[in-house]
C-alpha cells in the first residue's frame, strides 16, 4: 500500500500519513480531525469498555 496513492479524507490533498485509521495530509488540523473521529488513541477500546459499538457509525443501527 502506498499512502501517496490516497487522498486526505478531510481536505482532499495527497495523503502523507495513515493515522487513527485515516489517510491524512501533513496538516495538523486534518490529523486532529482524524483523532477526534476515531476517539483518540484507544478510542475503539474505550467504546467497547462502555458497551458501545466499536465503530461510531454502528450507533445509527440501534
Amino acid at each position: 500500500m502506498r499512502i501517496e496513492d490516497h487522498k486526505c479524507q478531510f481536505c482532499g490533498k495527497t495523503a502523507t500519513n495513515f493515522v487513527f485509521a485515516a489517510f491524512v495530509c501533513d496538516s495538523d488540523e486534518c490529523i486532529e480531525k482524524a483523532r477526534k473521529e476515531r476517539g483518540g488513541p484507544g478510542g475503539h477500546m474505550k467504546r467497547k469498555a462502555q458497551g458501545l459499538p466499536i465503530l461510531p457509525d454502528d450507533d445509527a443501527d440501534q
